[in-house]
């Protein structure tokens, strides 16, 4: 469970974009985190995973949360693809022989491990961002907008990461498409003004955010590749 107590936070010089926000998020189930473009979406989801700083209440992690799927601030461009994914690796608790296995497998990454990450192409660099954050085990996996990068084959792939390991593990999806929302997720948090409101049924969600139901709370104590086959080896901890 995720608990957001009092949440406010704005931007240098910029017009708040939380104030007081209350709110309880599921980190066992996929959810939706519904909002129109600017209503604040990518900044609760950085708020979330720790990358941005909330200006005045809390945020009360009691499971462990990912980094937002394909965030590449945290590499070091001059080190090797090994020397990012064995640093990630043991920050987050996982085998770092077996993540660096799993990219180099999965990624076609296997001539590629002791070159420098900036080495490598543009494309390359995002592929391997997204699938290192499924290869490390977390509790909530965090994702902006979408699940896998353009590329078809690392698409397909995280297609695959994501239903594995929301198997056990929990999601929350930023999106402002419902196709994407009914399509990955089984509830939902509508943002809504300056408040949030969550739904346990990703039906009662998408119908508050197109309008057509009262915003009304539930107690909760841009496109995504079609999901696919579970990959095999998924798992790396």
């Amino acid at each position: 469970m995720i608990r957001v107590d009092g949440l406010g936070f704005a931007y240098a010089k910029g017009r708040p974009i939380f104030q007081g926000l209350d709110l309880a998020i599921p980190t066992n189930r996929r959810v939706a985190l519904l909002g129109a473009t600017g209503s604040g979406k990518t900044t609760l989801l950085n708020l979330l995973a720790g990358i941005e700083t909330p200006t005045q209440g809390q945020i009360e992690r009691q499971a462990q949360l990912s980094f937002p799927a394909g965030f590449q601030r945290g590499f070091r461009q001059t080190a090797t693809v090994r020397q990012n994914a064995t640093f990630a690796a043991r920050i987050y608790g996982a085998d770092p022989d077996e993540v660096v296995d799993f990219l180099a497998t999965m990624c076609g990454l296997e001539a590629e491990l002791d070159r420098p990450l900036r080495e490598l192409s543009v494309q390359t660099r995002i592929g391997f961002s997204y699938v290192l954050t499924y290869t490390l085990p977390f509790d909530c996996y965090l994702f902006d907008n979408v699940i896998g990068p353009p590329q078809p084959e690392v698409r397909e792939l995280c297609a695959r990461l994501f239903e594995a390991r929301t198997r056990e593990a929990g999601a929350i999806v930023a999106t402002r498409q419902p196709r994407i929302a009914e399509q990955l997720c089984d509830c939902g948090i509508v943002l809504i003004g300056d408040g949030a409101v969550f739904f346990d049924s990703i039906a009662d969600a998408l119908a508050a955010f197109d309008g057509s139901v009262p915003a009304v709370s539930a107690d909760a104590s841009e496109i995504a590749p079609a999901a696919a086959a579970p990959a095999e080896g998924a798992t790396a901890s």
